[in-house]
């Protein structure tokens, strides 16, 4: 059962199976628009795999695969680029965002203490869970309940001396490392028993988390992703892993770039390089990220699209995109978990506010999903199932302003007038 991987060998399985799907299980479907989606760290596995449908394994060849019409893709909350995301999935760095830690304190644990919390998900090596003792040494251990990582411990920063001469800091940098970890949930921690702030989602209750606790998504998840039924019409039913979540003790798993990977070295390829080369050949690209994600900040995913490179195209600039805030039914209302949805109701709400998008050439978006945590689908269902749409239409999610030209060359009341004229447009 022990089995490891990396970002490659992932990527070259993915395309096998994809490629088998198509050509062998259903090859009447060989030709026909396909889409591929992810969140997380399918903001790796999604751009690699869909480089190799592309491309395949001789980039300068571009032997890709006939038989996958691969027409877009969509990544959300997804990790991207170590450097351009260093800040914006740094604990402490969203702490002080979102007003758990006063200024003072991250003025001086940040430029002064060099204190950083990195997320799990930038450890770049992952193993399956065991009961081994943790390990001393310079890396503290991290886990999931089914995943544990090896992440730098938090730096406690180089001793510092006043202006005063008074001597080392260590000790004012040590009371205020443990005052934000005391006042943050130990830091949005994935692995404490007593956290009481979700690290997924800042505004859904921290206890429902866990497939454990019984009546919450991912118990169901797991009850159905489990039954024999279901994992043979999955084709695992012979795969040594008898129960989900996963995985099993003895995987283990090595990002390949410099995505969500601390032990990458410099000049390491991130996703900014494979979106430059797969997005041109493509129909749509879509980046998205929930606007309060704790452990992937839309900051650093927003720049990182940026430094794509692509020309941002005339009127696209950052503006705000809407949907139909329908109502729920009341079966649905009864039966969801506490963290589906939790902004569905039993009354519509009309146009809402869905986030901000910024359109670039080749097809390149990015978009926040106003309100929503890590998982968009979950957590801001409607705006999620708006956003698959204008996947698969290649719609624009919001009509071009005006040119910077035009909002120069207008008076206050002509302004006026084209801003409620495209706030209405825009709302439908």
């Amino acid at each position: 059962g022990a089995c490891a991987n990396t970002d490659k060998s992932t990527a070259r399985a993915a395309t096998a199976a994809v490629r088998d799907f198509f050509s062998t299980k259903f090859p009447e479907l060989s030709g026909r628009p396909f889409y591929i989606t992810g969140e997380s760290y399918a903001g790796v596995y999604v751009p690699t795999l869909s480089e190799q449908l592309l491309f395949g394994d001789d980039a300068a060849a571009g032997k890709g695969a006939d038989d996958v019409n691969l027409v877009g893709i969509a990544v959300g909350d997804p990790c991207t680029d170590n450097e351009f995301q260093a800040d914006s999935m740094d604990m402490l760095w969203y702490g002080h965002k979102y007003g758990f830690v006063p200024d003072e304190d991250f003025t001086l644990l940040w430029n002064e203490c060099g204190e950083r919390h990195p997320s799990l998900m930038t450890a770049g090596r992952w193993r399956g869970a065991s009961r081994e003792a943790e390990a001393e040494g310079p890396t503290h251990r991290a886990h999931s309940r089914t995943i544990e990582a090896d992440l730098p411990r938090p730096r406690p920063g180089q001793p510092r001396t006043s202006a005063a001469g008074a001597g080392p800091r260590d000790e004012e940098c040590m009371v205020a490392r443990r005052r934000f970890l005391a006042t943050s949930s130990r830091a949005f921690s994935q692995t404490w028993d007593l956290a009481y702030i979700n690290d997924l989602t800042l505004f859904g209750y921290a206890s429902t988390t866990e497939s454990t606790s019984k009546g919450t998504l991912d118990d169901e998840t797991a009850a159905y992703l489990s039954r024999a039924d279901v994992r043979r019409a999955l084709h695992v039913d012979t795969s040594p892993a008898t129960s989900w979540p996963g995985p099993i003790p003895g995987w283990k798993y090595s990002s390949d770039y410099a995505a969500c990977n601390g032990e990458a070295a410099p000049g390491t390829p991130s996703m900014i390089d494979i979106y430059r080369r797969i997005a041109p050949r493509l129909k749509r690209t879509i980046v998205f990220n929930g606007d309060t994600d704790p452990c992937v900040s839309y900051e650093g995913t927003r720049e990182a699209v940026r430094r794509v490179g692509f020309a941002q195209m005339e009127g696209h600039a950052y503006r705000p995109w809407f949907f139909n805030a329908s109502a729920a039914d009341e079966e649905l209302m009864r039966a969801k978990p506490v963290l589906f949805g939790p902004s569905l109701a039993l009354w519509p709400a009309g146009p809402q506010y869905g986030g901000s998008v910024v359109d670039y050439e080749h097809g390149l978006s990015f978009l926040t999903v106003h309100g929503s945590g890590h998982m968009v689908p979950q957590f801001r269902p409607r705006a999620g199932l708006h956003l698959l749409a204008k996947l698969l239409s290649a719609e624009p999610f919001a009509p071009p302003l005006p040119s910077d030209t035009q909002i120069a060359s207008m008076t206050d009341s002509d302004f006026d007038r084209v801003i409620d004229k495209w706030t209405s447009t825009a709302k439908g």
